[in-house]
């Protein structure tokens, strides 16, 4: 990053506040029509004025900061008078300015205005009144000073927004809450079922590491969604600094870099489960220790194999970058590729190897179940924006990777020769590979609501671009080369961007009316005693496992998540099997979400819905009918119908 100077601080930051204001209006606008209120009469209005203020006196300061007058008022804006009052003032600000954008988020905007652009205006402004309290306590510049307020909160909101989701609350927080727990519960069915289960075929290591707290007996939900928490946050963490350990850097950047790299995996978000293939890689594998190395990648590549797909490949290209960044090749010829070549048929074949391994002993009667993303449908069009994903694939997965790509052109603008073509080439090789793949696994149905599937792109570019900016990229002549620094407005984008992604985690703890909770349960457990047969929970499951339902067997096909998958890719061995059970009445009771009839025509995830309605819901209201419906919950109690309805073959098209 090149020295920052007051007056580019400056004019970077009024620029910001300029473009956010104009966005920060645009949503606002369009949020107050959608829930039809009248803007010019509502509070609304001093808002959206405020606004168009920053943009207008905002325009006026830069003219003021391109004239040659600049230079003088931005030093007396870095000359702060000493004080007595100067530490009690700062954290005065410092506390004003941090408690002032939960307070906007939480009681002033809250579900009304949950856009991103106001709320992210705020949070640049108190960031500046906070970066003011630490001048006053510190006198250092106002660029590092506002870079590590900005990276702190970062890592503030998204450790606080993984917490959020601890809570004693019985019943699933969110779609698949209930199905993971569940999943997590297989690995010790024999202590908490009484019989051997097979195991989760979807993301085994994942629900691995969610088993942990199974361990200890009797430890009720919030502990494991404290874990879960815990497993996010710490793992992350472990990464990030596992990754920036390996530059040559001290002092404040380490740390801002740490924390930048921190909120920066949350942007996917990379998943915590494969966070421990980047840990292994990161912690393992050194140009210096080759061997060393390679086991580290057959570790990280056999958890790979047990992990996801897409992921198998991604440990042994990871070391290989390593490589790329840290060897030179002059002089070398074909033999420099001998390692790279090792490590990459070492991995794979760790990875296939593991997963063939995990399959015979997962105890899963159909292995193409594990294949199931194979069959599945792609969505091309949420590569653009849609109501699944507003932003795209496309357009969120550049406003996330091009502060570093900028970076990274300007850092090596002029030093293209300090590496051979062959290591570039290979480099951007790597970084494409890894792009077209997470830009089709986005793309199946299932997918492609946020930035996940591009994980491994981002660890990629995040490896590479940290390794240039730590100066550990070794020339081919000697001594590591000193590559060009990035300008102050694109560090600062590389800063901000993330916080867009951390912003949204400000909200509040999970509550709940335990009253109608426990009358809930009562209903279920009630319904539940009377039934003369098979209880199938599609959800929930989870109350079985912390015991809030009692003396029911469980019954472990057709979980949500399973159907869900298995509609979504077409299973139809599976699925038929389903309906027999459904229109032979295998079950007393079906306890379920609410199903529908008619398919979803606009919405988020109209693809999944559909499929699940024409494959799941429908069928099982042909032959079931809700008779209850819980009051804390959408869940509802289903019981056989008298006669079937004469509904559709879903496979009819």
């Amino acid at each position: 990053m090149k020295p920052t100077s007051p007056k580019i601080f400056w004019q970077t930051f009024i620029t910001a506040t300029i473009l956010l204001s104009g966005l920060a209006i645009y949503q606002t606008v369009q949020r107050v029509a959608e829930l039809e209120i009248t803007l010019w009469r509502s509070k609304w209005i001093l808002l959206v004025g405020l606004f168009a203020l920053n943009i207008f006196a905002g325009a006026f300061v830069l003219r003021q900061l391109s004239s040659d007058r600049a230079s003088f008022l931005t030093e007396k804006l870095v000359a702060i008078p000493q004080s007595r009052l100067n530490p009690l003032a700062g954290f005065v600000l410092l506390a004003f300015g941090f408690s002032l954008v939960w307070v906007v988020r939480l009681f002033f905007f809250g579900n009304i205005l949950p856009q991103i652009a106001p709320i992210f205006w705020v949070f640049l402004w108190a960031s500046l009144l906070q970066a003011f309290g630490l001048k006053l306590l510190t006198g250092k510049d106002w660029s590092v000073l506002f870079a590590v307020i900005v990276l702190v909160q970062g890592v503030v909101y998204q450790t606080f927004g993984h917490l959020t989701i601890v809570s004693a609350y019985p019943f699933s927080i969110g779609y698949s809450e209930a199905g993971r727990h569940y999943y997590a519960s297989l690995f010790f069915a024999k202590s908490l079922y009484g019989t051997e289960l097979a195991l989760p075929f979807l993301h085994p290591t994942r629900y691995f590491l969610m088993s942990l707290p199974f361990l200890v007996d009797g430890l009720p939900l919030w502990v494991h969604r404290l874990w879960q928490s815990l497993l996010w946050i710490g793992l992350t963490a472990a990464s990030s600094v596992f990754l920036i350990r390996r530059l040559n850097l001290k002092g404040w950047m380490r740390f801002a870099l740490t924390a930048w790299a921190f909120v920066y995996f949350f942007q996917g978000a990379v998943y915590y489960h494969l966070q421990v293939c980047v840990i292994l890689i990161l912690a393992g594998v050194s140009t210096k220790h080759p061997w060393r190395s390679l086991l580290f990648i057959v570790l990280a590549s056999l958890w790979a194999g047990a992990s996801r797909v897409n992921w198998f490949p991604v440990p042994a290209m990871l070391a290989i970058a390593i490589y790329l960044l840290e060897t030179p090749l002059e002089g070398k010829g074909w033999r420099y590729w001998l390692t790279p070549f090792l490590w990459g048929v070492c991995g794979l074949a760790a990875a296939f190897a593991a997963q063939f391994a995990y399959i015979a002993i997962s105890g899963n009667a159909d292995a193409r179940n594990f294949g199931s993303s194979f069959t599945s449908d792609l969505i091309w069009s949420r590569l653009l924006p849609n109501e699944t994903f507003p932003m795209g694939i496309l357009l969120g997965i550049a406003i996330v990777s091009a502060p570093l790509i900028f970076a990274f052109i300007q850092m090596i603008r002029g030093r293209l020769s300090h590496l051979h073509l062959l290591r570039w080439l290979a480099l951007a090789s790597l970084l494409f590979v890894l792009f077209a793949g997470g830009m089709i696994v986005s793309v199946k149905i299932g997918g492609g609501a946020d930035l996940h599937n591009m994980d491994a792109f981002l660890v990629m570019l995040a490896l590479i671009v940290t390794t240039f900016i730590g100066g550990q990229v070794a020339g081919e002549r000697g001594a590591n080369p000193v590559w060009g620094l990035s300008h102050w407005s694109v560090t600062v984008a590389a800063f901000l961007v993330p916080l867009g992604f951390a912003l949204p985690q400000i909200g509040f703890f999970q509550s709940y009316d335990s009253n109608l909770v426990e009358a809930d349960i009562r209903m279920l457990q009630t319904s539940a005693k009377e039934a003369q047969g098979e209880i199938l929970l599609v959800t929930e499951r989870q109350l079985l496992i912390f015991d809030e339902l009692k003396n029911i067997p469980l019954v472990p096909e057709y979980e949500q998540m399973e159907l869900m998958e298995m509609a979504m890719s077409g299973n139809r061995d599976y699925l038929e099997k389903f309906y027999s059970d459904l229109q032979g009445h295998r079950f007393a009771i079906i306890i379920a979400e609410e199903q529908k009839f008619t398919l979803q025509k606009q919405g988020a995830f109209i693809e999944e819905n559909n499929a699940w309605v024409r494959f799941i819901g429908t069928p099982i209201l042909c032959a079931y009918k809700p008779v209850e419906t819980l009051s804390s919950t959408n869940i509802q109690i289903f019981i056989p119908r008298e006669n079937n309805a004469d509904c559709k073959d879903p496979f009819l098209k």
